[in-house]
C-alpha cells in the first residue's frame, strides 16, 4: 500500500507527531498559536495558558537581546530556512531546559511564511548527566595526574638517592680493592724485612762464632754481635705481629668487599624496581591523559 498526504492519511500522520513529538507553532510575530500537551508540559504550562506568549519568554534574557536571536529569526522568516540545533531554553517556573529542536517555516500557495512551526526533544536529564559525568571525568584525570606527577618526584629523588648510595659503593669497593693492593704490597715488603732480620740474626749467629774463636780480647765484639741477635729476633717477632695483623685487616677488607658487591647489587635491583614503578607512573600519567581526552570529547559531544 502506497503512502500519500492525501485524504485523512495526512491528518493521521499528524496525530501521530503531535502524540509522539513536543510540537509548538508561532505566528510570524512570533508568538504561540499551539502547542500539544508535550510541549506544554515540558515548558510548564497548559496549553491553553501558552497560547499568545510572546517566544522571548522561553529563551533566556542574554540571548532574547542578542543579535544571534535577531539572525535566528531572519533565518526562519526572511530567508525561510530551517534551524536545527541543541538549544537553551527556559520554563514557566525560570528553570532552564536543554532541548534538541527544529525550526522550520510553513509557506503558503505564494511562498510566504505564515507559521514557524517547532519540534523538538527534551534532553536536559541527558545532558544533565552527560556533564556530571564529564565533570567526574575530569576530576578523576585531574587525581591521576597529581597522584601520577607526586609519584614520578617522590621516585625521581628516590632513584636519585639510591643513584649516590650506589655510587658511594662503587667508591667503597674501590677504596677496599685499595686497601687490599696496599696490603699485600706491605705484606710483601714485611717479608723482605723477615728475610733481612734472618740473614742478620745469620750475621750475627757466625760474628758470635768469630768472637768464640778471638777469646778475650773481643769481648766488646761479642756484645755487639749478641745486641744484632736480639735485634734480628725481635725484628723477626715484630714483623710477624704485623704480619699477623695485615692478614687479619686482610679479611676483613676481603669481607667488606664481598659485602659491597652484595650492596651494590642490592641497590641496583631497587633501581631496576624503580624504573618499572616509574614506567607504571608513567603508564598512569597517560591514562590520565586519555580520560582527559575523553572527558573533552564528551563535553563536546554534550555541546
Amino acid at each position: 500500500m502506497n503512502f500519500t498526504l492525501a485524504g485523512n492519511q495526512n491528518d493521521h500522520l499528524l496525530k501521530a507527531i503531535f502524540k509522539e513529538l513536543a510540537v509548538i507553532v508561532f505566528d510570524t510575530n512570533k508568538q504561540v498559536v499551539f502547542a500539544n500537551e508535550i510541549m506544554a508540559d515540558v515548558l510548564g504550562y497548559s496549553t491553553e495558558e501558552i497560547i499568545g506568549l510572546p517566544h522571548k519568554i522561553f529563551c533566556e534574557d542574554a540571548y532574547a537581546n542578542s543579535q544571534a536571536y535577531q539572525d535566528f529569526w531572519f533565518q526562519l522568516l526572511d530567508t525561510k530556512k530551517n534551524f536545527q540545533d541543541k538549544i537553551i531554553r527556559r520554563n514557566k517556573q525560570g528553570e532552564t531546559l536543554i532541548l534538541e529542536g527544529v525550526y522550520f517555516p510553513v509557506l503558503d500557495e505564494n511562498q510566504e511564511v505564515i507559521h514557524v512551526v517547532k519540534i523538538a526533544f527534551d534532553i536536559t536529564q541527558r545532558e544533565t548527566t552527560l556533564a556530571v559525568t564529564v565533570k567526574k571525568v575530569q576530576e578523576s584525570a585531574a587525581v591521576l595526574n597529581r597522584l601520577s606527577d607526586t609519584g614520578h618526584q617522590q621516585v625521581n629523588l628516590l632513584s636519585a638517592n639510591l643513584t649516590q648510595v650506589n655510587a658511594l659503593s662503587d667508591q667503597s669497593q674501590q677504596t677496599t680493592q685499595n686497601l687490599e693492593t696496599e696490603i699485600q704490597e706491605v705484606t710483601h715488603f714485611l717479608q723482605d724485612i723477615n728475610r733481612i732480620a734472618q740473614q742478620t740474626k745469620l750475621l750475627s749467629f757466625n760474628a758470635a762464632i768469630e768472637t768464640a774463636r778471638i777469646g778475650e780480647q773481643a769481648a766488646g765484639f761479642r756484645v755487639v754481635t749478641d745486641e744484632m741477635q736480639k735485634l734480628a729476633e725481635q725484628t723477626k717477632q715484630l714483623t710477624q705481629s704485623i704480619e699477623s695483623a695485615l692478614h687479619a685487616i686482610n679479611a676483613e677488607a676481603g669481607l667488606v668487599l664481598a659485602s659491597s658487591e652484595a650492596t651494590k647489587e642490592t641497590l641496583q635491583a631497587s633501581q631496576q624496581h624503580l624504573l618499572d614503578v616509574l614506567k607504571s607512573y608513567n603508564q598512569l600519567q597517560e591514562t590520565a591523559g586519555l580520560l582527559k581526552d575523553e572527558a573533552r570529547f564528551l563535553m563536546k559531544e554534550s555541546e
